[in-house]
C-alpha cells in the first residue's frame, strides 16, 4: 500500500479553530487529530444514514 500523507489540522482549521479544537481534544484528553477524525466519522454516518420513508406504505394490486 502507497505512503499517503494527509493534510495537516493547520492546513484545513484557521488558528482560532485549531485553539479551539486544541482545547476540546485536551478536555476530553484526546489527541487534536483523533477528535477531528471523530468528529468527521460522526458528520459522514449522520449525511449517509438511510432515512425512514415518510407516508403510509400501500400493498401492491395487480389490476384485474
Amino acid at each position: 500500500m502507497p505512503d499517503e500523507k494527509g493534510m495537516e489540522l493547520g492546513e484545513l482549521l484557521d488558528p482560532e479553530e485549531l485553539k479551539l479544537l486544541e482545547a476540546e481534544a485536551a478536555k476530553l484528553g484526546m489527541d487534536p487529530g483523533e477528535l477531528a477524525k471523530h468528529g468527521m466519522q460522526q458528520e459522514l454516518r449522520r449525511r449517509t444514514r438511510p432515512r425512514a420513508m415518510t407516508g403510509t406504505i400501500q400493498a401492491f394490486r395487480k389490476k384485474k
